[in-house]
């Protein structure tokens, strides 16, 4: 059978085998995105040529990207990334030139032109928004330290795509002046900044009257015209569209309805994720990987090694842990799909041919796909040699005030795992009360302002077994544990248990899925802030409105009865809607 022409006809193929594809992926227990890319190589115009035109494959890949970074925009936390800005802005500009220097000495090596030397710098600087962000995401890691780390890097890469798009003109054989990069750049801030800042305002106004209107339709065709309006705003002036709709996210996610906005817009993020990965698979020809294998695994060796080598050398650099660094690294292990655009681009402006384009998208592929196995053995393989190597040693030796032997002496004491806002709260109480406590937490900063506030704190990851036994989780009385990583949360009370099974334990969780996982692990007090500041302004709401008090806390009490972890829910007031579910029960529903 053979289609052709037909953009209906070609989406509803594209959307069923990515169907099937998805299904071998999870029978074979592999990432869904490998699934994703097999079958888009399999229809494509490189394979039985299914869908033969490359204009539609081109256009639906650009359809979900821009919904595919709207969603990832609405899902990043500026407020996190500020408060990691030092190694977010200057390590992410330092990974960005260097790794750019890199793979222009490389393409000189090869024999390759400065100009087409220059544009693969520029390519394999950038990694994929996109695939580092699902894999957090399907690992649970988006909140964790290195998750933020490396979210934030994705950000300043993305940004660093405007100047490298600007200067594309100034390498080619045209006629070219530092005036007019100036005032491409100059085009660009402006446009982002506008972005931004009537962003901020308008948007959320707009959407708080359409919310008021009580239609979930309009408000999430709302959702998809300031999607494609941001989109087309930025192509206008010669930028991304991609650009414009992951700005648009950026801001939308710091107003009120950056939830609701994210909980309506993610089954079609999920949708037009199997859209554009199946189109990305079938932009690359196999065919070209089995002339050219050598060269294809030449880039995909020096983008993979290098990114790795680098980025945990930079993270290292600013005070993380070697644990941390490497996670880090693992996850920027790829080319991104700004790449394309770049690549793209240079072709049009004659600086390199079409072979280069065909290079980059066939190496960005492999390297896409080799991302979620390499980020999770990789992880797994630093937990193993962390246990034999001093080097991977999770916690900063040698500070003799802060070191384990101050740790001794401690008996009957509380161990705190994040230092959050919650976790210093709770510290700050108890140093006012003389209750000896330990803090465990990832963040150097936050270690180094907790000891400034005198207070014991260990740098390392509470699911290492070595940083338990440093805050002698044995003698302890009381876990606290508001880490905002759900993974690392359970390996540490899988391991606190096993060394202290009389450990009375306290967390603090984002979703009801997560909290029942951790009762059923032994967790004895599990707070959901969620449900509780709902009851709270229930509870407001109604004595505003007169209603008789005994009413109210009888009221309240059913509920929090109800809604609480490991608690029978009350038919009368059905659970929260998915945004207060976990990740695992949103993909059910």
């Amino acid at each position: 059978m053979h289609f052709e022409g037909d953009l209906f006809t070609s989406i509803v193929l594209i959307m069923a085998v990515a169907f099937g594809g998805a299904l071998a992926a999870r029978l074979l227990r592999a990432p869904p995105l490998f699934g994703y890319l097999a079958v888009g190589m399999i229809i494509g115009p490189f394979g039985v040529k299914l869908i033969d035109s490359s204009d539609e494959v081109s256009t639906l890949a650009e359809f979900g990207v821009i919904l595919l970074l709207f969603g990832v925009g609405v899902e990043v936390s500026f407020r996190d990334i500020r408060k990691l800005r030092n190694v977010v802005v200057a390590g992410g500009l330092i990974q960005i030139t260097v790794t750019g220097v890199i793979g222009f000495l490389v393409g000189g090596g090869w024999g390759w032109e400065p100009g087409q030397s220059a544009v693969f710098g520029m390519v394999i600087a950038l990694s994929s928004t996109m695939v580092a962000l699902k894999v957090l995401s399907d690992r649970g890691e988006l909140r964790s330290l290195h998750g933020r780390v490396l979210t934030g890097f994705m950000v300043v890469q993305d940004l660093a795509f405007i100047p490298m798009i600007a200067v594309l003109p100034a390498m080619s054989g045209n006629e070219f002046s530092m005036s007019d990069l100036g005032v491409g750049l100059l085009k660009a801030a402006v446009v982002l900044v506008l972005l931004g800042v009537l962003g901020a305002k308008v948007m959320p106004w707009a959407l708080r009257r359409v919310a008021g209107m009580g239609s979930r339709e309009v408000f999430l065709l709302t959702l998809v015209a300031i999607t494609f309006g941001a989109a087309l705003l930025t192509r206008q002036v010669g930028l991304s569209a991609a650009l414009g709709a992951f700005v648009a996210g950026l801001v939308l996610s710091e107003s009120d309805y950056g939830n609701r906005a994210l909980s309506e817009i993610l089954p079609l993020r999920d949708t037009f994720s199997a859209l554009f990965f199946v189109s990305l698979g079938m932009l690359a020809d196999p065919r070209y990987l089995a002339e050219h294998g050598g060269l294809v695994a030449a880039v995909v060796g020096t983008v993979m090694v290098v990114k790795l080598a680098l980025t945990a050398g930079i993270v290292r650099g600013f005070r993380y842990l070697p644990h941390t660094s490497l996670l880090v690294a693992l996850g920027t292990m790829q080319i991104g799909e700004f790449s394309f655009i770049l690549a793209g681009a240079a072709v049009d402006e004659r600086i390199v041919g079409q072979d280069f384009l065909t290079l980059v998208v066939v190496s960005a592929v492999v390297t896409m796909a080799l991302t979620p196995p390499v980020y999770a053995g990789g992880s797994a393989l630093v937990e193993r040699l962390a246990r034999r190597l001093r080097a991977l040693r999770p916690y900063r030796p040698g500070d003799e005030e802060h070191s384990e032997e101050r740790g001794l002496r401690l008996r009957d004491h509380v161990v705190i795992v994040g230092m959050g806002r919650i976790g210093t709260l709770v510290a700050q109480a108890l140093q006012e009360h003389k209750i000896p406590f330990v803090c465990v937490d990832l963040d150097p900063s936050a270690v180094t302002r907790a000891r400034a506030r005198g207070q014991h704190a260990l740098y390392g990851s509470s699911a290492n077994e070595e940083v338990l036994k440093a805050a002698r989780i044995r003698q302890a009385r009381t876990l606290v544990l508001v880490t905002g990583d759900p993974a690392t949360a359970y390996v540490t009370v899988e391991r606190a248990r096993e060394m202290n099974p009389k450990l009375d334990i306290v967390a603090r969780v984002h979703w009801r899925e997560e909290g029942e996982r951790l009762k059923r692990m032994g967790v004895r007090e599990v707070v959901w802030p969620e449900m509780e500041a709902g009851l709270e302004i229930l509870r407001h709401t109604m004595n505003a409105h007169h209603a008789q008090r005994g009413e109210v806390d009888a009221l309240v009490a059913r509920l929090r009865e109800s809604l609480a972890i490991g608690g029978t829910p009350d038919t009368a007031y059905p659970l929260p809607p998915p945004e207060g579910l976990g990740p695992a029960e949103k993909q059910q529903r």
